[in-house]
């Protein structure tokens, strides 16, 4: 079975972007709940399965609401380069 960041000890429930997105205690930085287990990942025993359920939910709805930010550099990327080619067409560049 897969570990996710709900499921360890160093996931910091009581801070909190929102809900689905902790503070992570090892790597001083906020996580979403259902990120894939690091390195650094210590099994929790103090939560219920229920809790590591409802944790890994909150995080996967979280990231479905803002989608998968990784595309976010090369979209605007491709963009830009949209506009410069329409703009070099224009001036007679191309």
């Amino acid at each position: 079975m897969a570990k996710y960041c709900s499921d360890c000890e160093y996931l910091n429930t009581s801070k909190k972007k929102a809900d689905g997105l902790y503070e992570c205690k090892k790597n001083k930085k906020f996580v979403l709940a259902n990120t894939e287990a690091c390195p650094k990942f210590e099994d929790t025993y103090s939560r219920t399965w229920y809790e590591k359920q409802d944790l890994y939910d909150k995080g996967k709805k979280i990231q479905n609401d803002f989608g998968d930010a990784s595309l976010t550099p090369y979209v605007i990327g491709l963009v830009l380069i949209i506009i410069f080619c329409i703009i070099a067409t224009i001036l007679g560049f191309a």
